[in-house]
């Protein structure tokens, strides 16, 4: 399709309807510029929090079952 023909069609439309357009020409630039960048997969630390543990954490959980033995 070519931008001659795009523009015809935006003029037939009433103008009540233009904003709806430019967002949908937005949404379209948007999708075009994020396509084929890579997303982020950071770690969750940043919001969570970790915990620097001393020890095998196994060996831990197994001392902390066998508390009540």
């Amino acid at each position: 399709m070519s931008y001659e023909a795009v523009l015809e069609q935006i003029r037939a439309v009433p103008a009540e309807y233009l904003d709806e357009i430019s967002s949908i020409i937005r949404y379209v630039m948007y999708r075009h510029e994020t396509e084929g960048k890579p997303v982020e997969t950071g770690s969750l630390a940043q919001f969570f929090g970790t915990l620097d543990i001393e020890g095998d954490p196994l060996e831990i959980q197994k001392e902390m079952r066998n508390e009540w033995d």
